[in-house]
């Protein structure tokens, strides 16, 4: 059902919610992997995902069992593929809400052909992930396909935004959110398939480019609510301060993904500094959303969020940043403990919760008011305009 303060059916906002959800489990994972470095358990790439329970061999099944660094590497994958299934169908069904007949059509042909063209992608890796990195031949055919498909969508979401179609932006967003998510697989593949050529340096982009990702989706997740319908001057510039934090605390979570894979004296300055700045600007913007009126009722319960969540990564900041660099040793000498280990995750974790805490702030207080028309149903407005 949608209404005036909908732009989509409430199904597609609570699959949104889950896939942010979903997603948070992933980057946790993720984080595991990296802290007890797991990510190169298992050289062999790409697999399905029954790979563990069907495909390998007998002696993989077992350090499935027993290998807790295969067994992290491997549940990441799994993850994975949920998180790939579970975009599809929102973008599908995002998609399904454009009230135009034959751009719905021409964009779901689209983002059919993308997934398929995709899917063959793979099915090609697959049937050289025994030949040697250099060997491997990528299968164009089907990335051509894939990038028409791509094509075929993205020119179909730039129509609405031009033409001012009701909820054309989330639409185009729900679109970026499945191509991310196919690139996000891709490059934590090739960080397992090159690092015999170029070593971890995929690792660290696959970790930053995940953080786009869960940006994209808490967006979705965020505009498929139902909208405010009050606004003010003040929210409004609030808003813009918001967006300047959020991408301050993007560029302090990308420093963090630098100080956990390149520990060098740099990044662990940036990452610090940022995060001082980032602070300083999140306490100035929340008190200013507490104190006017509109903007706690749009935005307070993600102005609480932060607070809270700044709160903890403050104290985990400063926990992980002793257990790696507090031991008069080099980092990477440090040896690997559970504690240690779970203290980088839960601070990367959180991170990612900080940035995406903030990011919805943004969008709670930049989001116009819905205009309110004499229809429960935002679409019926442009179907009655002859524009179906």
């Amino acid at each position: 059902m949608t209404d005036s303060l909908r732009p989509v059916p409430r199904w597609l906002h609570v699959w949104a919610v889950l896939a942010v959800i979903a997603t948070l489990v992933l980057l946790a994972i993720g984080q595991l992997v990296t802290s007890f470095a797991a990510g190169m358990a298992d050289p062999v790439w790409p697999t399905e995902p029954w790979y563990v329970f069907r495909t390998a061999t007998d002696t993989e099944k077992e350090r499935f069992r027993k290998d807790y660094r295969f067994f992290l590497e491997h549940s990441h994958r799994i993850a994975g593929y949920t998180i790939g299934g579970l975009v599809i169908v929102l973008s599908l069904g995002v998609w399904w809400t454009e009230p135009r007949k034959p751009a719905r059509w021409i964009a779901l042909a689209g983002t059919f052909v993308l997934i398929t063209g995709y899917g063959d992608f793979h099915r090609g890796l697959i049937a050289q992930r025994n030949e040697p990195t250099a060997d491997i031949q990528l299968p164009m055919g089907a990335a051509r396909v894939a990038l028409a498909g791509l094509g075929t969508m993205l020119a179909v979401a730039a129509w609405g935004l031009l033409a001012r179609v009701p909820g054309a932006g989330l639409r185009l967003l729900a679109g970026l959110a499945l191509v991310a998510v196919m690139i996000q697989g891709l490059l934590g593949g090739f960080r397992v398939k090159l690092n015999e050529l170029v070593g971890t340096d995929l690792a660290a982009f696959h970790g930053i480019f995940a953080q786009i990702v869960f940006g994209l989706l808490t967006s979705i997740a965020v505009l498929s609510a139902r909208a405010s319908s009050t606004a003010s001057a003040e929210s409004r510039r609030l808003g813009w301060w918001a967006w300047v934090l959020a991408l301050l605390v993007f560029v302090q979570v990308a420093f963090g993904a630098m100080v956990r894979h390149y520990p060098i004296p740099l990044s662990q300055r940036l990452h610090f500094a940022t995060a001082f700045v980032a602070t300083a600007l999140a306490v100035w913007a929340l008190r200013a959303v507490f104190v006017d009126p509109v903007s706690r009722a749009r935005a307070g319960w993600f102005a609480w969020a932060l607070t809270a969540l700044l709160v903890v990564q403050l104290y985990l900041g400063i926990e992980a940043w002793l257990a790696k660099f507090g031991a008069y040793m080099l980092p990477e000498l440090v040896p690997i403990t559970p504690e240690g280990g779970a203290i980088r995750t839960l601070h990367a974790l959180v991170g990612s919760g900080v940035w995406a805490a903030a990011l919805a702030l943004a969008l709670s207080l930049w989001r116009p008011a819905p205009v309110l028309g004499n229809t429960l149903n935002p679409h019926v407005s442009v179907r009655a305009a002859g524009q179906d």
